[in-house]
């Protein structure tokens, strides 16, 4: 249950419960959900299921090329923005990489069974600073022990902490001087004010961002991400990917979502009124948590894994976060969901928290 959050499948198969009985804090989804217009396109393309998806994915590359001022011969599309984190150590042929810990774990499973004989070199990030990332610095040690590429999660997952827009494009312009490829993940950009680096690709050959439609629009049963890579990591990423991966639904929700204008405006409103009442809430429970810039918290508590197994047995699922490397099983993350669900994950934790079988802390509920 904890290599991802978001398996309510497995959940539903090992209780025994509906899955509308299964309230999921493990993934971290854009609380609004999938938006009408998005639903509706869908809707409007079910009928071409009976033939194969664009395998180029044209229409919405040109979207994506349009809204964002990138040349669409280097945007390739993705089942989620993992398959093209898969693909990247194979096509850009990598020994050596360093990545930042903890973050997602999929870099480091990536390039460990893209090559046997690529090493990870993980670069600790220090719990006292919040877990923040220098990449200048993480790229100076990148040169140090001579790797090919740098993993950066930015927003980074599980902390929800940013690196601010004129600092990574100071990384970008270091990682092109030591020829070292700069791979930055902004899959939860959207749900933050921080600048995406995207712009900087067109003139520099060692920064790749990728991106995805899964989080901020809600569509983690369709899978969508994206990215641009230089050209030549372009051409070979797409020579060795699998046909037709970005199915037809998936496309055409991705269209429609890049022609949404107030979507994000609701989204970025609702998360400044709920996240402040969270984090007065987490203080009253006792809960530390990191000051994040997105869609989630991680938490650290000594009483994590009874909170834990204790919301599991209610059907509530919260990402158990011992399997991040650099953590253990204190810190959990909890994706911020509706005001009611927020409610009932607050009353269940503070319910725990005092529970005379589990840990006694004189924790209040959490109430309005």
């Amino acid at each position: 249950m904890n290599r991802h959050g978001g398996n309510v499948h497995g959940w539903v198969h090992a209780a025994g419960v509906p899955r509308e009985d299964i309230i999921d804090f493990s993934a971290s989804i854009n609380p609004l959900g999938t938006p009408r217009e998005v639903l509706r396109a869908v809707r409007a393309r079910l009928y071409d299921i009976e033939h194969y998806p664009d395998p180029d994915s044209i229409e919405l590359r040109n979207k994506l090329s349009a809204t964002f001022g990138l040349d669409p011969t280097v945007i390739l599309c993705g089942n989620g923005c993992t398959e093209l984190i898969y693909l990247l150590p194979r096509a850009l042929s990598l020994r050596k990489v360093l990545v930042a810990q903890p973050t997602f774990n999929e870099y480091e499973r990536a390039c460990i069974g893209a090559r046997p004989d690529c090493t990870v070199v993980p670069y600790p990030l220090r719990p006292r600073d919040d877990f923040d990332i220098d990449p200048v610095a993480v790229l100076g040690e990148a040169a140090r022990v001579n790797a090919d590429a740098v993993f950066l999660c930015n927003p980074n997952n599980p902390t929800g902490r940013i690196v601010e827009r004129d600092t990574m494009k100071e990384a970008a312009a270091y990682a092109a001087d030591q020829k070292t490829y700069l791979i930055i993940d902004e899959s939860f950009i959207e749900f933050t004010t921080a600048g995406s680096v995207i712009g900087l690709t067109a003139d520099n050959p060692y920064l790749i961002v990728l991106r995805s439609m899964t989080k901020f629009y809600a569509l983690p049963g369709l899978r969508l991400g994206w990215g641009v890579f230089p050209s030549r990591a372009a051409r070979d990423l797409d020579a060795i990917r699998e046909p037709w991966s970005v199915n037809t639904l998936a496309q055409a929700a991705g269209v429609a979502a890049l022609s949404l204008t107030a979507h994000s405006e609701r989204t970025h409103a609702f998360l400044a009124r709920e996240k402040k009442r969270l984090e007065r809430y987490f203080e009253t429970l006792g809960i530390d948590y990191i000051p994040s810039r997105t869609n989630y918290y991680l938490l650290r508590s000594p009483h994590s894994p009874h909170i834990v197994a204790g919301l599991r047995e209610q059907n509530i699922l919260i990402r158990d976060c011992s399997n991040f490397n650099g953590l253990d099983e204190s810190y959990v993350r909890v994706a911020v969901r509706s005001k009611r669900e927020n409610d009932i994950l607050l009353e269940r934790m503070a319910s725990l928290l005092t529970d005379p079988d589990g840990p006694a802390t004189g924790a209040a509920g959490a109430g309005e």
